[in-house]
């Protein structure tokens, strides 16, 4: 397995509570938009096992032009021991990234694509929505529905400038809201859906999905294959 030990080269504060941390991209470290990596704190593979506490499963949300790796996250305590790490890095400090892998990038097929995300699961959906606006090839159009009760918008400022006839965004600050958007939206368009969040977000969301009689196929969700079944139900 390569892992890649580089350095933070950049911090930005997203919203109280949030941050995002740039590394440094090497040269032969390749993904596609929606991928994932692993992040580990230095150290995390010295002992005889790996401390998976000083690991995490983190979305990629910058494209490889950006030249550069980001990832955003909260950080509001409780910490987590890994949290609680990594929010004492500063610019300069090390990390190390590791089994890069990837399920949600896009699809080209002629359809609309929704993307429905709670908080900082917007993420995952960043990389998306540039990609598109790069090259919106075999896609009709691009749907970005985000819902936070805290109205802190993860990327609102940056995404919503680029609003066009083919892709919009959804800032959604109530669950009853954003179904109501949800059902609009579903109902105009042919579409696949990508869906990020909590465990009992993404199954609600599939459950309503799978009632507006979507196929199975059409949901993609950031799991590994053999734990679909615990959402798919």
């Amino acid at each position: 397995m390569d892992k890649y030990r580089v350095k933070i080269i950049d911090m930005k504060e997203e919203a109280p509570g949030t941050k995002t941390f740039f590394l440094e991209k090497p040269s032969n470290f390749i993904w596609q938009e929606g991928a994932h990596t692993h992040i580990g704190l230095i150290g995390f593979d010295e002992g005889e096992l790996p401390n998976k506490n000083w690991v995490h499963h983190m979305s990629i949300m910058t494209l490889p032009e950006d030249n550069k790796i980001g990832f955003t996250t909260r950080l509001l305590p409780p910490f987590s021991e890994f949290k609680e790490k990594l929010s004492d890095l500063q610019i300069g400090d090390e990390v190390i990234l590791f089994k890069i892998g990837s399920r949600m990038f896009l699809r080209r097929e002629k359809k609309a694509i929704i993307l429905v995300s709670m908080g900082v699961g917007i993420a995952t959906m960043k990389p998306l929505i540039h990609r598109f606006l790069k090259d919106d090839a075999q896609i009709s159009r691009l749907i970005n529905i985000n819902v936070n009760s805290t109205k802190d918008f993860v990327y609102r400022n940056e995404l919503d400038p680029l609003q066009n006839s083919n892709y919009k965004n959804y800032w959604i600050d109530s669950r009853s809201k954003f179904y109501e958007t949800l059902d609009k939206v579903s109902e105009q368009e042919d579409a696949i859906y990508y869906v990020v969040g909590s465990d009992e977000f993404v199954k609600d969301i599939i459950r309503d999905l799978k009632n507006k009689k979507v196929e199975d196929e059409n949901i993609l969700i950031d799991k590994k294959e053999e734990m679909k079944t615990n959402y798919f139900c």
